[in-house]
């Protein structure tokens, strides 16, 4: 196990560049994925030198802890990452459920090696509650159970 989750953004961080390599980088120019949780993604943006991308990106004042920032020739897509150290709970989702309707990710992601609480669990599996996990049309949290061992998602204990 982890004794912090800050231990866990190295793992994450290589795990997601894979995934959204494997996933954008045929079409993407670039794929960036850093530890944001330190500093508002507004000044990232301005870092990477993004803000034509991002008109409202002075109000940006979040933290999420990782940040994948998928670059294309006319645009640049985010993806956000929470990770815990502890079960999933609905103040958990609800944290990131805000900061994905500010601005706007392609997806989000809610990950901890420990999955998700009873409450989170119940309305998720056993009330197929996943309309929750919608913050726009389309656009959807995945609510991820991360395997240390295996470095990669246990599937078989998380809802996408």
């Amino acid at each position: 196990m982890y004794s912090n989750e800050i231990e866990m953004y190295p793992d994450i961080i290589v795990w997601l560049k894979k995934r959204l390599q494997g996933d954008f980088g045929k079409k993407a120019k670039k794929v960036i994925v850093l530890d944001t949780h330190d500093s508002d993604l507004s000044n990232f943006i301005m870092k990477l030198n993004y803000q034509k991308f991002f008109p409202e990106f002075t109000t940006y004042k979040i933290r999420q802890d990782i940040t994948g920032f998928i670059e294309y020739e006319n645009k640049v897509d985010l993806v956000f990452v929470e990770c815990k150290n502890s079960k999933l709970t609905l103040i958990n989702l609800s944290q990131l459920i805000g900061y994905s309707c500010i601005a706007l990710p392609i997806f989000s992601i809610l990950i901890a090696p420990q999955g998700m609480g009873t409450t989170l669990s119940k309305l998720l599996t056993s009330f197929n509650r996943k309309d929750v996990l919608e913050f726009r049309p389309k656009h959807s949290i995945e609510v991820l159970k991360w395997d240390k061992n295996k470095q990669d998602i246990d599937y078989m204990n998380s809802v996408k």
